[in-house]
């Protein structure tokens, strides 16, 4: 294995996982988690900070029956529930 530093200081992961039509249990990608990572990422572009943060989509988190969820690096918290109002809190919170 080898192993780099991440050319960027922060990352924040969106789930975006859809489960199968018919699942029991809820998922993000139908919650609005794509459109959440779209534009989160969309802000940090507009604001500068691609080099300082970069925004993933991600598989399943757990916590599927809280909404989309969220997680954030080198900080390590994981956010349930996110939403559109959310958003910006979590671009701040990353790069500051």
């Amino acid at each position: 294995m080898l192993k780099f530093p991440a050319p960027f200081p922060a990352a924040v992961f969106v789930c975006t996982n859809k489960r199968p039509d018919g699942s029991p249990k809820p998922c993000c990608a139908d919650r609005g988690g794509v459109q959440l990572r779209e534009e989160l990422k969309q802000m940090a572009r507009d604001q500068g900070l691609e080099g300082r943060v970069r925004i993933f989509a991600s598989g399943c988190l757990g916590g599927c029956e809280r909404g989309v969820v969220a997680v954030s690096y080198p900080k390590n918290e994981l956010m349930f529930g996110v939403e559109r109002e959310d958003l910006q809190k979590i671009l701040d919170e990353a790069v500051g």
